[in-house]
């Protein structure tokens, strides 16, 4: 434990721990709920690329973050893991083939370094991708059933809950889990509805009746 702190502390193997430090520290502020942070932060890599000098370190970005699976992975788990592994690494190569302590050295370690990160960090995020992917699937298909039509499917749809069924363009119906906007009287079941909103909250979609011609 003295040797990885004694290592840690290295002129340059500190501006890679004090970053991890940073990282731990975001997440157990988050964790924790102090704060307004978002841990889910997402990048879009399609960068545009114009040429020139400035278009190409844009495509080279973008190329990196689709190589880390930033696409689909949030960022901040994505430069979280990298920091992490930098720093394993860059402690271990330094303790074990530079003991002379060369600064020179250590910036040799730490190009190679980087390198090996990324492809750490692609292996270890490969398997997460489809999990994450369907996540943000279904927080992307929550905004299309705003102002969809269908009918209640449970006995009754109260201000508290009920179960409605809405038609969509591509795809099955969608069974939605809700409750009736504010003001409401209760429908019962085959009454025909109208998507206005979504609860975060609560996580239920949010019905007023649908007093236009029925559902096609």
């Amino acid at each position: 434990m003295k040797e990885i702190w004694e290592q840690a502390t290295i002129g340059y193997n500190m501006p890679l721990t004090i970053l991890l430090g940073l990282v731990l520290l975001f997440w157990t502020v988050s964790l924790l709920g102090i704060g307004d942070f978002d841990a889910d932060l997402d990048v879009d890599v399609d960068l545009d690329v114009d040429g020139g000098a400035e278009g190409q370190a844009e495509g080279a970005f973008g190329f990196l973050l689709r190589v880390v699976n930033a696409q689909d992975i949030p960022l901040m788990l994505v430069l979280s893991l990298l920091t992490l592994f930098m720093w394993a690494i860059a402690i271990a190569s330094n303790f074990y083939f530079n003991p002379e302590q060369s600064t020179s050295l250590a910036l040799v370690f730490l190009l190679a370094n980087f390198f090996a990160s990324v492809l750490l960090v692609k292996i270890v995020t490969q398997p997460l991708r489809k999990f994450f992917r369907t996540m943000k699937n279904d927080k992307e298909h929550q905004e299309p059933l705003i102002g969809s039509a269908g009918h209640v499917k449970s006995r009754v749809l109260d201000s508290s809950f009920g179960q409605c069924e809405v038609i969509r363009p591509k795809g099955a119906p969608a069974l939605l889990n809700c409750r009736l906007a504010e003001g409401e009287d209760s429908l019962v079941r085959g009454d025909q509805i109208l998507v206005i909103g979504f609860d975060e909250e609560t996580q239920k979609f949010i019905i007023k009746p649908n007093q236009s011609k029925e559902t096609n």
